[in-house]
């Protein structure tokens, strides 16, 4: 059984280590060792603190599947852009990714938000069509490593529930 609940502050290193075996066990076959060193976040103090900052205000979630937290998922409401959405190798396919991005958009449609954009890495494009999410174009974004990284910039038109 998949659920989806916030994100507490004590939790930030989960999120990071959610973040990180995402990436690493599900975007290898789409993208190069450089793109996924630049893309993962390592959990060092520093980043820990930033994360815990939360400079864009984002509203995050955690998906558990029978109990144990597989996925994370962000929203930022002034963008408004669904940040992030992340599933662990072992919660993939079995409904998590899909858990948060309802929880993502519910929210967004309470507070009064009627699109989102997102980017969506190569491997995550299907997976957002076959949400209702239109490919808007592709385009590249810079990583903290300086690399460059292939995405779909991605939108959606929220109806109501």
């Amino acid at each position: 059984m998949v659920t989806v609940r916030p994100l507490r502050d004590d939790e930030m290193r989960l999120y990071l280590e959610i973040h990180e075996r995402a990436i690493r066990g599900l975007a290898a076959s789409h993208y190069s060792q450089d793109d996924i060193e630049g893309w993962v976040v390592p959990a060092t103090d520093e980043n820990l603190r930033r994360l815990l900052l939360n400079a864009d205000r984002e509203i995050r979630f955690v998906a558990e599947l029978d109990g144990a937290p597989v996925g994370i998922g962000a929203l930022v409401l002034e963008k408004p852009e669904l940040r992030a959405v992340y599933v662990a190798p072992e919660g993939a396919r079995r409904g998590c990714g899909s858990a948060l991005v309802h929880a993502i958009e519910r929210t967004a449609r309470d507070n009064a938000v009627t699109r989102l954009r997102l980017h969506a890495s190569l491997n995550a494009e299907r997976f957002y069509a076959a949400l209702g999410y239109e490919v808007l174009e592709r385009a590249e974004v810079v990583l903290p490593n300086g690399h460059s990284m292939a995405v779909v910039r991605m939108g959606k038109v929220l109806g109501r529930t």
